[in-house]
This record gives structure tokens, sequence and C-alpha cells, in this order.
């Protein structure tokens, strides 16, 4: 069986976000980036109930531009690690290891499937 992924990217700019199961999309999102001060709450409630709607723990591959920006989600620990829960499981991958393509609007998701790949190579931190 396909694992669930979502591949999620947060920049000064915004948040992109991208369910897929195999070679199938589910779910594209462009989002104003999150407020840095707040918890992480609604990050880990989305993640929670997409889980729980799918039935299964999402493998979650995640790029953000400063390391604390994960942790600030509560996604990653203090150095940076993904984080492991019952509903998700998050893989952290430097967004310098792969190429940057401009967004032309919310349908343009390449660069999001190369997270995908790298997590597939085991190019996480």
């Amino acid at each position: 069986m396909e694992p669930y992924r979502m591949m999620m990217e947060f920049t000064g700019s915004g948040a992109r976000l991208l369910l897929t199961k195999g070679d199938d999309e589910l779910l594209r999102a462009s989002l104003p980036s999150p407020a840095r001060f707040w918890s992480g709450k609604p990050a880990r409630a989305l993640l929670e109930s997409l889980a729980i709607w799918l039935d299964t723990t999402l493998r979650v591959v995640l790029s953000v531009v400063e390391p604390a920006d994960g942790f600030s989600l509560e996604l990653t620990d203090e150095t940076g690690t993904g984080l492991r829960t019952v509903f998700y499981e998050v893989v952290v991958v430097d967004p310098k290891r792969r190429r940057r393509k401009r967004l032309r609007g919310v349908g343009n998701f390449r660069d999001l499937h190369q997270l995908c790949l790298l997590d597939l190579t085991g190019g996480g931190r």
C-alpha cells in the first residue's frame, strides 16, 4: 500500500502544502505565512486531522528556511530533528539541496515533488 506524504514548505512569504499518495495528488494548498510567535497548534491540528481523516500515519516532509521555524511550528525539536507522533512522522529536508523554481500561482507544485524525492533518497537531515 502506498504511503500518504505531506510535503510542507514554509518561507517568509507563505506556506505551501502538497498531500500525495503514490503518484496521485490529493490536496494542494498555498497559505499565508504563519505568525512566527504563535504556537504550533494549527500545524499540528492540520496534520492530526488529516491523519484521522485518512486513517493512517502521515509521512511529513518539511522544508523550512530557518531551523527555528520548524521548532516554532512544534514539528521539530530544538536541534531541527523532525518529531514523530501517533499521527505523523516529520522528516526535515534542507531547502538548499533542491532546485528553486518560481511559483506561478497555486498550480505549480513540481518543487514540492522534489521534497518527496529527497525524502525517498535519504536526503533529510
